[in-house]
């Protein structure tokens, strides 16, 4: 059985929402295909509890410094550490959002400042270079957006503009989890005439992923 996490950025869930619809179309083939495995859903557009704020910097600086924390910073390190521990454990994760600005909403950027960690998740060798600590896990990005940028529906490849899609790529793998794809439903506000037909083709790639993942 495995555990799979699912972190998912959109204030707008179910109501006349592709980003949710190409998740559910995801998840539930998921299910279907691994009846067994847990499914652990946030949705951190509606809570982010750690932010990289004055205290979770002050956390950080005392801790490489050594020193002890004052009793708000070790409740705020505590509370914090059980998340990252929960990203840890995790065998499978699954991002989620709509394209904000070629990049991902700023809740799922400040979730990943809270679980890129040194030394649960990542370290750095004696001559600087990162070391994931995550290794033999997988990793899946489902991302909508009214654009085309990964040479859907015949268009141009822009991928290179996906810079959210690059940055959680590189984000996992400096955490040591190489196996990462992407499912993207894209273009619906470029050709809105055949927004159904690429929301299918999107869903379908969508479920086609689940069972192999």
């Amino acid at each position: 059985m495995s555990k799979v996490l699912v972190i998912y950025a959109h204030p707008e869930t179910e109501k006349d929402s592709s980003t949710y619809a190409l998740y559910r179309h995801f998840i539930d083939a998921y299910t279907d295909s691994h009846p067994d495995d847990e499914i652990i859903e946030h949705n951190v557009s509606d809570y982010m509890p750690f932010p990289l704020n004055k205290i979770a910097v002050s956390v950080y600086n005392k801790t490489m410094a050594h020193k002890d924390l004052n009793p708000d910073e070790q409740r705020f390190s505590d509370a914090r550490q059980k998340w990252i521990d929960e990203f840890v454990a995790a065998d499978k994760y699954v991002f989620v959002n709509p394209m904000y600005n070629l990049f991902i909403p700023s809740e799922m950027k400040s979730y990943i400042d809270m679980v890129m960690q040194v030394p649960y998740t990542f370290s750095y060798s004696k001559e600087g270079v990162p070391v994931g600590k995550l290794s033999n896990k997988k990793a899946i990005h489902l991302q909508s957006t009214g654009g085309n940028y990964h040479g859907s529906n015949g268009a141009p490849d822009m991928s290179s503009l996906d810079l959210g899609h690059q940055y959680i790529g590189t984000v996992l793998h400096i955490m040591g989890v190489d196996d990462f794809k992407g499912v993207f439903a894209e273009g619906m506000d470029h050709d809105p005439t055949h927004a159904r037909e690429i929301l299918q083709h999107a869903f379908d790639n969508a479920e086609t992923a689940a069972k192999d993942f």
